[in-house]
């Protein structure tokens, strides 16, 4: 594996477990307004951090498909519309299709 690489899995794995592990140890006091706020944001923003940077590595070899998907993706995430899996699955299509035509 390439240094890059191993430096996004180590970025993924220390963030999952800041977001999902740390938690359990934790005792945070706040609101319960305050706590859904943070429950429904804290995955929003891993997803589009890791969004970012797999667009980011794409940008070097292929920048205008890596922005299409990119902007489609934090569109229809913003809008909540299809759900974690099925934005990157229409992220990942829309940059595969932008690639064939561009390429």
């Amino acid at each position: 594996m390439s240094e890059s690489v191993l430096v996004a899995i180590a970025a993924l794995f220390t963030t999952s477990c800041l977001v999902r592990i740390a938690p359990t140890f934790i005792s945070l006091r706040i609101d319960p307004g305050a706590q859904r706020y943070l429950e429904r944001l804290l995955p929003a923003a891993v997803f589009i951090n890791f969004a970012v940077y797999i667009a980011y590595s794409e940008m070097v070899r292929e920048p205008v498909p890596a922005l299409i998907s990119l902007a489609v993706v934090g569109a229809v995430a913003l809008l909540n519309l299809l759900g974690l899996i099925g934005t990157a699955v229409l992220g990942i299509t829309l940059y595969f299709v932008w690639i064939g035509i561009i390429g």
